[in-house]
């Protein structure tokens, strides 16, 4: 779609259609990931794209902006510095090399003669090459987003290439702290207290070690990293709202073959700190979604749903929630299967 022609006041406004609006709310995106528009700014002017009848008003949502949207570049990896590496690989060999280190030492205190630590050399220089070797780079494990096997979830082909990892944009640094955009994802087991009191504890613990394994492996697949965990809920970040709602989706179906179900919530906004520790609302919106789902449900924001538009990922609205604690009453979408129809 080219950006609407401007009224100019010699044509008449011209009705959009439902693809004119879709486009204007990528655009949209694009200029929030480039910090044009602040997460606020970003909603109010997608609920007004999605309102729009004619192209004088979708044209008002850009009016500020520039007419086209520059690509999103391609993140590009961090490289360590060549003398950081070095010193991480010599490191990592110390250990291995320690053995005939002692050796030749003792060699050289008793008198010298027949050079005996050369066999404890031999016998440890394979494992001291390959800590020299090794890179200590971390390799994720490709994501099968088609399998029903536990290890992805079907939402459709669309989602494979929302997959690829994206940067949330980083609003601010400073003080050893950072804000950055992410989606908070809270994931909580369904009847936990009924499940311990009827197997016992020695067999509940195993079934939440189970059930923590199968979140780790999830996180890895869905490239998302654990904030924490209390009790029987569980708590993900996601750069990427897809995979966000992907994770979800995989976790939801894994968890069957331990005889449980979940429910779970999620939202975006910003978050303040570091690694894992990191707070900010959007961390208690999203505990309010997820106590306001279903069993086996997975409910998120409108703001969710507005940055994961273009995915193929199916919504179904669920009405507005008056959240505990929080003001104003929230949109929630229930995450669906394709063919579901969007309701809005």
């Amino acid at each position: 779609m080219t950006a609407p022609d401007r009224d100019d006041g010699d044509h008449k406004p011209i009705r959009v259609s439902d693809a004119d609006r879709n486009e204007a709310v990528q655009r949209l995106k694009v200029f929030y990931g480039e910090g044009r528009l602040t997460l606020e700014e970003f909603n109010t002017r997608v609920d007004e794209a999605f309102n729009a009848t004619t192209n004088v008003e979708l044209d008002r949502v850009f009016q500020d902006l520039p007419r086209i949207a520059s690509p999103v570049p391609a993140p590009i990896p961090s490289r360590q510095p060549r003398a950081h590496r070095v010193r991480s690989r010599v490191h990592r060999a110390v250990p291995a090399a320690t053995p005939a280190a002692i050796c030749t030492v003792i060699w050289a205190m008793t008198g010298h003669g027949y050079f005996w630590p050369e066999w404890v050399w031999l016998g440890t220089s394979p494992a001291i090459l390959a800590s020299l070797r090794s890179s200590g780079r971390a390799h994720h494990r490709p994501a099968d987003l088609h399998s029903n096997g536990g290890d992805g979830a079907t939402l459709g082909p669309a989602l494979t290439a929302d997959m690829r990892s994206t940067s949330g944009p980083v609003i601010g640094a400073g003080d050893g702290e950072r804000r950055i955009v992410l989606t908070a994802v809270f994931a909580d087991i369904v009847g936990s207290t009924e499940k311990a009191a009827a197997l016992g504890d020695r067999q509940w613990g195993e079934v939440l070690s189970r059930f923590e394994d199968l979140v780790e492996r999830k996180l890895d697949t869905f490239q998302g990293r654990k904030l924490f965990t209390k009790g029987d809920e569980v708590v993900g970040t996601f750069r990427s709202p897809a995979n966000a709602i992907g994770y979800a989706c995989a976790l939801r179906d894994a968890v069957r073959s331990l005889q449980l179900d979940i429910r779970a919530g999620m939202h975006t906004g910003e978050l303040t700190g570091r690694h894992r520790d990191l707070h900010g609302i959007a961390l208690h919106v999203g505990q309010r979604v997820s106590a306001a789902a279903a069993p086996g449900e997975i409910l998120v924001t409108s703001t969710v749903r507005d940055l994961a538009l273009g995915s193929g990922i199916p919504f179904v609205y669920r009405g507005e929630h008056q959240l505990r604690g929080l003001t104003d009453a929230w949109r929630l979408f229930a995450v669906g299967v394709e063919g579901d129809a969007d309701g809005l």
